[in-house]
């Protein structure tokens, strides 16, 4: 009796302890390095743009009429070469020489570096000042090309202090706190009076008002990203109601209701969101545009949620356990909230993951063509809106980068949906063994 005791023992040993729904989703879901890599990628998103005041160098609309469509320095920097001399006549009618000079984009040179005015290395990044070169044609016409003036270093100070309070935190653009610092900038006491020189950081580049693209794209992320979980919230919301309802009681509700489905599930979404934002007046102010896109993408997008949530319902109203809260005197809205919908939570959960990309791709497509955020405030989208002219990718292909960060965050939800999607199937791990559980 004592070996078979100490046999149950070492066999109760070999099991793993016992863990609740939620824990054992989490341990799966952390055995997918993609769902974990996506994870991480949307943690880091949504905390470096709710951090976006304190992370960008500038504000959001701050403008420079002298560094308009100015390159990335982060990858490099423009410099001038002197490309031919003329002979012209200034105010006095006196011959006097002329310069002809060509702007080149240099990767990886200039831009951001680690060296001071003098040419010694040093640990702290600097940057080119940026002057204005005069470059005459053989017509006598003069323009002013921007480039790097390379003999001037100005270090990036860290953790620096501003004159005005702006904002340095906001939860995708609400229960926004102020203060009077941010992460990096140039000083003024570091940059030298000379003429024709301009001032900036500029690391992603500038828009074609010349304000920086960096400060835009985190700004403009708080609205893009938050549109997606807001609309999901509403919708879900709107699903769990619409289809509980007709999946529990049936009969002439459940056809009411599957038929305004079906008829929201007939039209395209893009037509019907496009034709619901122009049926509202054009004149909304920025907050109200930001919450009528939202109401917009989540009265498109419940109907697929509400339909499943509804079979889902279906199946589980005759549960034992259902019939017994019933037999047990509970309502019927008792018997939904609390029995049958938590049922449904986990595939709630991955189909939300699955579906906010629709949401942050349909607030890029409003933006984008001038239905949704507007200037002054920025979106992903909107952002976008600047590269509709083909010269773009010639000349000015950095605009395009708030495109990545579009194409990053919908990857990031697919892969972390996809992952949950399989953590939640139970039938996706009826092979695993009882040591991979551990």
């Amino acid at each position: 009796m004592n070996d078979s005791s100490h046999n149950t023992d070492s066999q109760h040993s070999d099991m793993p302890p016992p863990r609740g729904p939620w824990e054992i989703l989490w341990l799966r879901l952390r055995k997918n390095k993609l769902a974990m890599i996506g994870l991480f990628i949307l943690v880091s998103l949504y905390l470096m743009c709710s951090f976006g005041g304190f992370i960008a160098p500038y504000g959001m609309n701050e403008t420079n009429k002298y560094t308009v469509k100015y390159g990335p320095m982060l990858l490099g920097g423009y410099s001038v070469v002197k490309t031919g001399e003329l002979i012209g006549e200034d105010e006095n009618f006196e011959d006097v020489i002329l310069s002809s000079y060509e702007k080149r984009w240099n990767w990886f040179t200039g831009g951001v570096h680690f060296h001071d005015s003098s040419g010694s290395f040093t640990l702290r990044p600097h940057v080119h000042p940026l002057r204005e070169y005069e470059s005459w044609d053989e017509y006598g016409e003069m323009e002013y090309l921007l480039a790097e003036d390379r003999n001037i270093s100005i270090p990036i100070r860290f953790f620096i202090g501003s004159d005005e309070r702006h904002e340095v935190f906001s939860l995708c653009g609400f229960f926004k706190i102020h203060g009077n610092f941010q992460l990096m900038g140039l000083k003024i006491e570091d940059c030298p009076k000379v003429d024709n020189i301009h001032y900036g950081l500029f690391m992603m580049g500038t828009d074609i008002l010349g304000r920086d693209l960096w400060t835009r794209i985190l700004y403009g992320g708080q609205v893009s990203l938050s549109v997606g979980l807001i609309g999901i919230f509403i919708s879900i919301t709107i699903g769990l109601f619409i289809g509980g309802l007709a999946g529990y009681f049936g009969g002439i509700w459940d056809f009411l209701l599957m038929r305004l489905v079906e008829l929201l599930l007939a039209i395209p979404g893009l037509y019907l969101i496009l034709t619901l934002r122009y049926a509202l007046p054009n004149d909304l102010s920025s907050r109200q545009t930001y919450i009528m896109i939202v109401a917009i993408l989540a009265i498109v997008g419940w109907a697929s949620t509400g339909r499943m949530i509804r079979g889902m319902v279906l199946s589980l109203r005759e549960s034992e356990y259902a019939l017994a809260a019933r037999s047990l005197g509970g309502s019927s809205l008792r018997v939904i909230i609390r029995h049958l919908l938590p049922n449904t939570a986990s595939i709630v959960i991955v189909t939300a993951t699955l579906y906010v990309p629709y949401y942050i791709l349909g607030e890029v497509a409003l933006s984008y063509l001038g239905f949704g955020i507007t200037e002054p405030d920025s979106s992903w989208g909107l952002l976008l809106k600047d590269c509709q002219v083909t010269e773009v990718m010639k000349y000015n292909p950095w605009l395009i980068t708030p495109g990545f960060f579009i194409f990053l965050a919908v990857l990031a939800y697919n892969f972390l949906g996809d992952g949950l999607r399989d953590a939640a199937d139970p039938r996706a791990f009826l092979g695993t063994s009882k040591t991979d559980e551990k």
